[in-house]
């Protein structure tokens, strides 16, 4: 038969096997088609059920869904990170479920935090697969990659991934480790991979450095919602009180819905659980409580307290110059942290190591626990690097360093009593309140700025001079806060500073110690100047009781609790009272010290305010004008108590005419 020359002629039974089907012709007109590889069926292996509870958090979600969007038909990556119990997986997982709202996406999900892990989710994968479990372990992280990467769309999430080095990360955050499991990650035209990662190292690593989102404390609004949700009630009556829990928890999503999932089940209104968290005998106790989630992985540490203890023990193994620098700064205060009072916590241990060598430790050490959102930067102004840390991180590394004491003693923690628990904080306590003794100055007017730095810390460390058993130091150090509170005039925050000064020295120095009445003499003075006159009379006249039995009637702290207890007198109008100890106060100055010593010169200027007070003009303005010539001649024209005399004098004779 006969065909045009340029007719195409097919012959449908040449054929190769699947692999070449041959239409016969012009020689010009030959093709060859190799058969498309059919694209394998859509997976989805995702290890927890849809979260119908999660609250948006709109800033978060937002800016995801512009990092991967579900429309992307490129490769795609991205991470989230930020403190443990932050919320990153149920953020990971509320995006797989709405990546499965396309019926033709895959989603497969891979818990990351170790090689155990990794390898038996991809043999998972493996089984949804079709593909043989049986095969070496190399080949299969392959055929699972291949798998992965033949989807023609997909997501992967990666979570936990928080041992970098794993991943090919070194501690420096070079991606320099052959054989890392990085290597297993798909990396195809299309597709999308999410980590999760408590380490900001992985950004700028395994993901673009600008592909990073990260995860911190809820808002306000959030965390109310999230509140209701977990304890399955509106919040109305108690509005304020949920206000004050959810500060005390700093917003953090794990604590609020372990917290809300405990009151739901305990019928626990929420006042009567603040309650029992400020009591520091019950805080340990109810945070340790772990309720089941079917959102997380179980036997995963899960309670506030132990949820970071994996990176706590990381850190330690990586960096124990951060771990260092942790566990002291657990023991001050949670905010305001100076850049140089993490130094301090880690410089005596340095030896003779150069300068420029410890400042690079220290910046290394600061950094590593700020990749972890141990530490929080607030302030870089004014030159000055100002640090916080999440106050329930601070609350789990004490419970952490408690519990390694324990375990290395073979105490059973049901045998404590209270906070017996807490033994394992010994050392670094200690070191705590040797750095503020260190570092808090005697008060001066030039080193106020430093005083006001470190005033919270030194406080905070107050609250463990027992456990520590450094209850002089305490003392010591709190009655150098008191005289900065004196000397700026704030009563009111003197007042629990000079209680604890006191009860400390009470304790160990006994009643009649010199600094135990010191400090008595301090409290009785902070009462006086806030108006508590009933109080601080009657510890005036048990310090001076103290004093002249202990000191002498004619030591100096003596005649100047006289002197107190008569400035007390006077406020209350009580002027005999006052005039008969001011009369006695001048004469034992005038015994003891001379007539032209400054405690003298005060002690005339006391007497004359008395005696004008009662009437006595003549005698008071006489004695005025003779103490203002001697101070004009002894302090100078321009020292305050000077220009004090001299003004009272210039008022009273201007009544007198």
């Amino acid at each position: 038969m006969d065909h045009a020359a340029s007719e195409l002629r097919e012959v449908s039974s040449n054929r190769f096997g699947d692999h070449t089907t041959i239409h016969q012709g012009n020689i010009s007109a030959v093709h060859y088609h190799l058969p498309r590889q059919p694209s394998p069926a859509v997976v989805r292996a995702i290890p927890y059920p849809r979260n119908e509870d999660i609250v948006d958090r709109p800033d978060v979600i937002d800016s995801l869904n512009k990092l991967l969007p579900s429309v992307d038909t490129e490769y795609s990556a991205a991470a989230l990170y930020g403190l443990g119990g932050s919320g990153k997986t149920q953020i990971a997982l509320d995006y797989a479920y709405r990546r499965c709202r396309d019926a033709s996406c895959s989603v497969f999900w891979v818990h990351a935090d170790s090689e155990a892990t990794f390898i038996h989710d991809y043999q998972d994968i493996a089984r949804c697969s079709g593909i043989s479990v049986n095969l070496e372990q190399k080949d299969l992280l392959r055929a699972v990659r291949s798998c992965i990467e033949a989807q023609e769309k997909c997501v992967l999430i990666l979570d936990n991934a928080d041992d970098l080095l794993l991943f090919g990360v070194a501690q420096g955050g070079q991606n320099n480790q052959p054989n890392s499991l990085f290597s297993h990650i798909p990396r195809a035209a299309s597709g999308t991979v999410l980590w999760t990662s408590r380490d900001e190292r992985i950004v700028g690593t395994l993901v673009g450095s600008r592909r990073g989102i990260r995860v911190g404390p809820m808002t306000p609004t959030e965390s109310t919602k999230l509140l209701e949700t977990a304890r399955n009630m509106e919040i109305h009556d108690d509005f304020s009180e949920a206000v004050e829990l959810i500060e005390e928890l700093q917003q953090l999503p794990l604590a609020i819905s372990q917290v809300g999932a405990y009151m739901r089940r305990t019928s626990t209104p929420i006042k009567e659980y603040l309650a029992m968290l400020r009591k520091c005998k019950q805080r340990w106790k109810i945070l340790k409580e772990t309720e089941t989630d079917r959102h997380r992985r179980p036997l995963v540490p899960n309670s506030v307290l132990e949820t970071w203890t994996i990176s706590m023990k990381r850190i330690q193994q990586e960096n124990p110059m951060a771990y260092r620098m942790l566990n002291v700064i657990a023991y001050l205060d949670h905010r305001n942290i100076p850049f140089e009072l993490l130094a301090v916590a880690v410089l005596q241990d340095k030896g003779d190591q150069g300068e420029e060598s410890i400042n690079l430790d220290i910046m290394r050490a600061t950094t590593r626990l700020k990749e972890f959102s141990f530490l929080g930067i607030v302030d870089t102004s004014n030159n000055k690097r100002i640090f916080e840390m999440h106050k329930l991180v601070q609350e789990a590394t004490r419970y952490t360093l408690s519990m390694d004491v324990m375990n290395e003693t073979n105490i059973e923690e049901n045998d404590q009593d209270g906070y017996d628990e807490m033994r394992g904080k010994i050392d670094y306590c200690r070191i705590a309140i040797q750095i503020m003794l260190r570092v808090f100055p005697i008060s001066k007017r030039e080193m106020w700025q430093q005083c006001e730095e470190y005033l919270a810390h030194a406080i905070g460390v107050g609250e463990w001079a027992e456990i520590s058993g450094k209850q002089i130091q305490v003392a010591e150090l709190f009655s150098r806060v008191s005289k900065f509170l004196y000397d700026r005039g704030r009563w009111r925050e003197k007042e629990p500073v000079d209680k604890k000064a006191l009860t400390l020295r009470r304790e160990m120095l006994g009643e009649k110690h010199p600094d135990t009445i010191r400090s008595m003499a301090s409290l009785a003075m902070t009462y006086h100047e806030q108006g508590h006159y009933s109080k601080a009379e009657s510890m005036k006249v048990d310090v001076l009781e103290l004093r002249r039995e202990v000191l002498g009637e004619k030591h100096p702290d003596t005649i100047r609790s006289m002197a107190d207890l008569a400035t007390t007198y006077h406020a209350q109008g009580r002027y005999d009272e006052d005039e008969d100890i001011s009369v006695k106060v001048l004469d034992l100055r005038r015994q003891v010290l001379g007539e032209k010593h400054p405690d003298t010169l005060q002690a005339m200027h006391d007497l004359a305010v008395t005696w004008n007070s009662r009437g006595r003009r003549d005698d008071a303005l006489s004695l005025m004008d003779q103490c203002l010539q001697w101070q004009q001649s002894i302090l100078g024209s321009d020292h305050p108590f000077t220009i004090r005399s001299a003004k009272a004098l210039a008022e009273w004779q201007e009544r007198r005419f």
